[in-house]
């Protein structure tokens, strides 16, 4: 499904100012894993998800989906396989638009076809369905501009953007830590039944350590641009936050333990 062997990269390489961000990692997702990354500030989470999205060209290594190899292929040329749901809720949605126009790009990604709107009841039922699980009444305001939408029903949105055509690997980028708990769990829980519904397989990437241990069948902590601790299944489970900041003295601000 998804294998990544020794990323590296290095940032301003070659001056007072370089500073390695992937130190060789690597990384095998089978078919409907779902893996939560944890990790500090400066750790490579996000640049382990740019350089899987296309986002960052890396220095070494490679990325590939399916058997196919896409360590150089620009991030449109992957956008037809891996979708992403940011932090800020205002990306990945075109404000200017309808809520069912945003729904019809996100049927097109990934294709070449030349962008038109046809949205006929069939479709807009089926826009419906997508929005309905998250609770937040956006399946009964299609035409509403998406400028006019609060973060929490935005960052809906985008999650229903990205899983509207089950991609091949979803990307997470801390996709709730900008809502407030009770959208954030409205948020998570679609997440997961998505998740399990589909078999997507999953990257995402939380400071909540709650989160972590609760969601996924795998945790991994990164370290200086390195995957420095694995658990799955029974371990996992037994895992809890008290013991993970015990052993690996995690002391970053942005780290939330519950």
């Amino acid at each position: 499904m998804l294998a990544v062997e020794g990323l590296r990269k290095t940032f301003n390489a070659g001056t007072p100012n370089a500073r390695v961000a992937l130190d060789g990692v690597s990384l095998t997702l089978e078919e409907g894993d779902f893996a939560v990354v944890i990790g500090g500030n400066g750790a490579g989470k996000s640049t382990f998800l740019n350089a899987i999205a296309g986002e960052v060209g890396v220095d070494a290594g490679s990325i590939r989906i399916d058997g196919a190899d896409v360590t150089r292929l620009p991030t449109h040329r992957r956008a037809g396989a891996i979708a992403r749901v940011f932090q800020d809720p205002l990306a990945g949605t075109a404000g200017a638009m309808t809520i069912e126009e945003n729904l019809a790009l996100a049927l097109r990604r990934g294709s070449r076809a030349r962008l038109a709107f046809a949205l006929g009841e069939q479709r807009r039922e089926r826009f419906r369905v997508a929005l309905a699980g998250f609770g937040l009444g956006l399946e009964g305001r299609l035409g509403q501009k998406v400028e006019l939408l609060s973060g929490g029903q935005r960052q809906s949105l985008a999650l229903a953007m990205a899983i509207l055509v089950a991609p091949r690997i979803l990307l997470l980028d801390e996709h709730t830590a900008a809502l407030d708990p009770k959208t954030a769990a409205a948020v998570m829980a679609a997440t997961v039944n998505a998740v399990d519904s589909a078999r997507l397989t999953t990257l995402m990437v939380t400071h909540n350590m709650q989160h972590a241990i609760d969601y996924g069948n795998r945790l991994l902590m990164m370290a200086d641009g390195r995957i420095i601790f694995e658990a799955r299944g029974a371990e996992k489970r037994r895992l809890t936050v008290e013991a993970l900041v015990a052993r690996f003295h995690l002391t970053d601000d942005k780290m939330l333990l519950a």
